[in-house]
């Protein structure tokens, strides 16, 4: 005697093939979420010491920075870590024969230091630039200026940031 509630004896095992493969469907999928926040954790590591060192020793090239004539601007406290505002202003005077060839901001703390490099001629007349940076986690900002004079200049401020600007 069948009832018609349940399904013919021939549909049984199907069925019960289709449950034990969606199953094993979700049991497989289920690390995918865990694996993906595994490798974002990875990719947003802050940078180590010796990254950012090789960074600024690559752009300086065996010089020795000064840290008098370039002033960085910024605020201690970033509420909004997506788009902290960061101005670098030369303090010297900028001549045909004396002005910054190349800057670069560095963010110390972020996955990748180098966070912009500028490029100018003695025809700026003056340098100054304002960005936004996006700052994962409290660190230093630092500003490298490469002279027409051969000569370096740094910068650097620290800054604490509320949370994360890279989805942290």
């Amino acid at each position: 005697m069948t009832s018609s509630n349940f399904p013919p004896a021939q549909f049984a095992p199907r069925r019960a093939f289709m449950l034990t493969a969606a199953i094993g469907a979700s049991a497989a999928l289920l690390p995918l979420p865990l694996y993906a926040q595994e490798v974002l954790n990875q990719l947003l590591k802050p940078a180590t010491p010796d990254q950012v060192k090789a960074v600024i020793d690559g752009f300086l090239d065996g010089a020795e920075p000064v840290n008098q004539g370039l002033k960085l601007t910024m605020p201690v406290l970033g509420d909004n870590p997506a788009a902290v505002p960061l101005k670098v202003v030369f303090e010297v005077p900028i001549t045909p024969e004396l002005y910054c060839e190349e800057l670069i901001i560095l963010a110390e703390g972020n996955p990748y230091p180098l966070a912009c490099r500028f490029n100018f001629t003695p025809l700026a007349g003056t340098t100054e630039v304002a960005v936004r940076l996006r700052l994962i986690e409290s660190q230093s900002v630092s500003a490298v200026a490469r002279m027409s004079d051969g000569q370096f200049i740094l910068a650097r401020q620290a800054i604490t940031v509320t949370a994360g600007g890279w989805g942290m």
